[in-house]
């Protein structure tokens, strides 16, 4: 099997997608702190990263920023919004890219570089306000990355943002419907999560809300952080009490802060009041099912979240900062040997006292040389070190023999340390693997799923009985699985391997755990094993729900795959290396996708083809109008042939998602 070609992960996106995203900044560019800036569209554009999306959001930008700004503040708005973008553009393929704290940090940096210039000689109050804006946008970068794998969570908390800049217009008195919208978003929401985190989300709505006018004011946040904290103390309460513990902050604080208008915001609070009571149960996100099953948890739950807590509470006790021991100093080679032989020499004074300069040099000047080879010979000395010892011979016997006792020390040191380090990583992983378990994941039932059919085929290299490579599929729940293995090399030897991994996967899937930490603990294991000789594997694993048709592809050095659906071929690649291979502490690679019916997904092992020899095989699917899963299976195994021959193993998984065949499963 050859290595992976870690190529840049491709995408494609509809038309609509990026229209959506235009649309999303220009409207975001009304979320305005003050009338001077607008963070929750900068965050989104850095998010989008370089490409087409990245594009799109700045060109949103610019239009916001002619719309709703006036010149000078649009100005720096749109230069803001290209610094950021070109950013994005310039470091995308660096490893600093890559790093979490890089991009909040150079969006932040982008902001503040361009405002910084017209701030110049202006008042403290300015100052803060631009760092409040940096602040408020590096939070929202980095909340935007969190909520990536959660949607729904993502654009609760766009339509927050939205409903800020709705919060500017007041088209009668001071009263507000984006204000309003705004209370009930945070009465609902506070009544869903934990008391503190409640509290959070309200004074965190509150604070946007004071922000927007110019001057800033300080009156939302405490309101709203006021409101949802009453609202902890009565969450399991009748929905009426809830409702009215919100309210009642909301008439009585404004009164106190000296608000210009209270009836105005006691109107808002009750309207936020009206929607909590006459939203259906279903939409809220807790129901009195919720709290009594959080009231009565099942005893296997309950000790899988103890075990989870003993063991990360381990981790954290006995490894979580604490530093290796430094190695030890090359000097003691000399030390012991001097200790052997100089101690009986009648010249032991002379050398290691008044000539100790000249000792030390010499030490020093060879001990480089002695340690890249392993071994002391007498040209590595100076002549006037090994012309003046009576006793040369002998010394340099005894530096030998420390020499090969502190190379032995090192070596061992080196490995204890690795082991100790891998030993502690699995503490921390088996407490995600029992944080992710699911007791009811193994029997989750949908109503309506999407059917789908299968094609798979494996040919071993040749002259090869055994095929290298391994594939499986399997339903847990409502969530359909395809892994795709391959193996180091060929024959018996890479089969187990690949076999192994899949059947380990399969274990840990149908145990209820989710795909990320249950990759992630099989490469350390693997990389634990390759140390006393395993190899390592590359591990493709689609999971699809079939309920809604999302899939999350996850990839260890695996070769491309590739989605087709209306028409268009789009090529997913991965950077990471072979499970074995990849850092342990870095979570799998994982790439969201959207399988509408008709679709096709073909994944395939490098046997087959890679990335940097696939044109062929996109040509083939873009130019292909069939049906039939298995056909297209047979096809693409047929032109691998022809153009690549039987050099290493294949395999090759097809996932089809048929209009017509609602809740049926076919595998060929």
């Amino acid at each position: 099997m050859k290595y992976p070609t870690l190529a840049r992960q491709k995408y494609r996106i509809s038309a609509r997608q990026l229209l959506l995203q235009l649309m999303l900044t220009f409207l975001l560019s009304a979320a305005q702190l003050s009338s001077a800036y607008a963070p929750f569209a900068l965050a989104v554009l850095a998010v989008a990263g370089p490409k087409l999306p990245g594009l799109c959001c700045l060109i949103g930008t610019a239009i916001g920023a002619l719309v709703f700004f006036d010149f000078q503040s649009g100005l720096r708005y749109a230069a803001a919004a290209i610094l950021i973008f070109s950013a994005n553009i310039a470091f995308y393929d660096s490893h600093l890219y890559r790093k979490k704290a890089f991009l909040p940090a150079v969006s932040a940096l982008m902001l503040l570089l361009v405002q910084s210039v017209y701030l110049l000689e202006r008042s403290a109050e300015q100052w803060i306000l631009c760092l409040a804006a940096a602040a408020i946008m590096v939070g929202s970068i980095c909340l935007l990355r969190a909520l990536s794998e959660q949607p729904q969570q993502r654009r609760l908390f766009l339509l927050a943002a939205l409903l800020v800049g709705a919060s500017r217009f007041t088209p009668i008195c001071s009263f507000s419907p984006g204000r309003a919208l705004l209370a009930a978003l945070a009465l609902i929401t506070a009544g869903a999560v934990e008391p503190a985190l409640g509290i959070i989300i309200g004074a965190g709505i509150g604070l946007a809300v004071d922000l927007v006018p110019d001057p800033p004011q300080l009156l939302f946040s405490v309101v709203y952080g006021v409101s949802t904290a009453l609202i902890s103390l009565c969450r399991r309460q009748p929905r009426p009490v809830v409702a009215a513990a919100f309210c009642l902050p909301c008439a009585v604080l404004p009164i106190l802060f000296g608000a210009e208008s209270p009836p105005d915001l006691v109107f808002e609070a009750l309207l936020a009041g009206a929607v909590y009571l006459l939203l259906p149960s279903k939409l809220l996100p807790f129901t009195a099912s919720k709290a009594s099953s959080e009231d009565t948890p099942s005893s296997f739950q309950a000790c899988l979240s103890q075990s989870a807590a003993a063991f990360r509470d381990l981790y954290d006790s006995f490894f979580r900062g604490t530093k290796a021991p430094p190695p030890e100093n090359p000097s003691v080679v000399f030390d012991r040997a001097a200790q052997q032989v100089c101690r009986k020499c009648v010249l032991c004074s002379d050398c290691w006292q008044r000539n100790y300069n000249m000792l030390y040099n010499a030490f020093n000047d060879a001990c480089p040389t002695l340690l890249k080879r392993g071994q002391a010979q007498p040209g590595d000395f100076p002549l006037y070190f090994t012309s003046h010892c009576v006793h040369f011979p002998q010394l340099l016997q005894a530096i030998n023999q420390e020499l090969s006792a502190f190379l032995l020390r090192r070596q061992y040191h080196q490995r204890l340390m690795a082991a100790q380090q891998q030993a502690q990583e699995q503490y921390a992983q088996l407490g995600d693997l029992l944080s992710s378990a699911d007791s009811s994941a193994a029997v989750a039932t949908i109503a309506q799923p999407l059917g789908y059919r299968i094609g798979s085929a494996l040919r071993p290299r040749e002259g090869e009985r055994i095929c290298g490579d391994q594939i499986a599929v399997c339903e847990v729940g409502s969530t359909l699985y395809l892994l795709l293995s391959d193996g180091m090399g060929s024959g018996e030897e890479a089969h187990r391997e690949a076999a192994m991994v899949v059947r380990l996967l399969q274990q840990f899937l149908k145990a209820g755990i989710d795909a990320a930490p249950a990759l992630k603990t099989l490469n350390s294991a693997m990389a634990l094993r390759g140390e006393n000789g395993g190899g390592f594997t590359t591990i493709d694993l689609l999971a699809v729900r079939r309920q809604n048709g999302e899939a999350t592809l996850y990839k260890y050095g695996a070769a491309p795959s590739y989605l087709k659906k209306s028409g268009s071929v789009t090529r997913i690649s991965g950077q990471s290396l072979p499970a074995g291979l990849q850092n342990s502490a870095d979570p799998p690679e994982c790439t969201h996708l959207t399988l509408p019916a008709g679709s096709f997904l073909v994944m395939i092992s490098d046997g087959i083809a890679d990335a940097v020899d696939d044109e062929w095989l996109q040509n083939l699917l873009a130019g292909w109008n069939g049906k039939d899963c298995n056909t297209l299976t047979s096809l693409i195994l047929s032109e691998s042939r022809t153009r690549k021959g039987l050099g290493d193993d294949c395999a090759i998984l097809v996932l089809q998602l048929p209009e017509s065949e609602l809740g049926r499963r076919r595998q060929v």
